[in-house]
């Protein structure tokens, strides 16, 4: 076998068994096992424990790996702020509506293991970051001058999380879709208000 094909394959089962672990903890919890996850990945322990040398950092690297997927999803800017917008919002939210019971154990525990523990703090800051930088260019291209009120960076923080659209889905009894639109909107309507208190006009496109 030549060696682009082995690395090929060699992906190929990786990909397989992070996305296997992801969505086993996302519907079992936590507490699964490395054969648990074998299973599903349709492989064998001994295959984990060749990727990966421990059931956590396997785990962390799954979540990890969706998250960088989900934000790569996001539309390229083509002129159009509101489009921009609304396609990033439909990718957050189509993404957010599949977070289950073991998502909500990873992110509100107190008590992970080490490893996991790690990997929150890093998923918290790397998404703060994400957003605010997200936020910097809907306020720079809608015409926003220097950097752009925390109000607005809280506002696309509130509105693209999990959270937000577990309300929206689960408690309001409505889609991703509705989440999505819902949460445009509400973006929309604290940029346009912190623009006029710049005197800048609101946005049209």
């Amino acid at each position: 076998m030549t060696e682009p094909l082995a690395d090929a394959k060699r992906q190929f089962v990786v990909d397989r068994i992070l996305t296997s672990a992801r969505r086993l903890v996302i519907t079992a919890g936590l507490g699964v096992t490395m054969d648990q996850i074998a299973e599903a990945a349709g492989v064998s322990r001994r295959t984990l424990f060749r990727h990966f040398d421990t059931r956590d950092r396997l785990i962390a690297t799954a979540f990890t790996v969706a998250g960088d997927q989900l934000v790569q999803q996001w539309p390229l800017y083509d002129g159009d702020v509101h489009g921009w917008l609304q396609g990033i919002c439909e990718v957050n939210h189509r993404g957010n509506s599949n977070a289950g019971p073991g998502y909500w154990e990873l992110t509100s525990r107190t008590d992970l293991p080490p490893d996991l523990a790690d990997f929150e703090r890093s998923r918290r800051a790397l998404r703060r970051e994400r957003i605010a930088e997200l936020t910097r260019q809907l306020w720079d291209r809608s015409g926003g001058a220097g950097d752009p009120p925390a109000a607005l960076v809280a506002s696309v923080s509130a509105h693209l999380s999990a959270h937000f659209t577990a309300a929206v889905v689960t408690e309001h009894g409505s889609s991703w879709e509705a989440a999505a639109e819902i949460a445009r909107d509400a973006i929309l309507a604290a940029l346009h208000g912190q623009l006029a208190g710049t005197g800048c006009p609101p946005v049209r496109n």
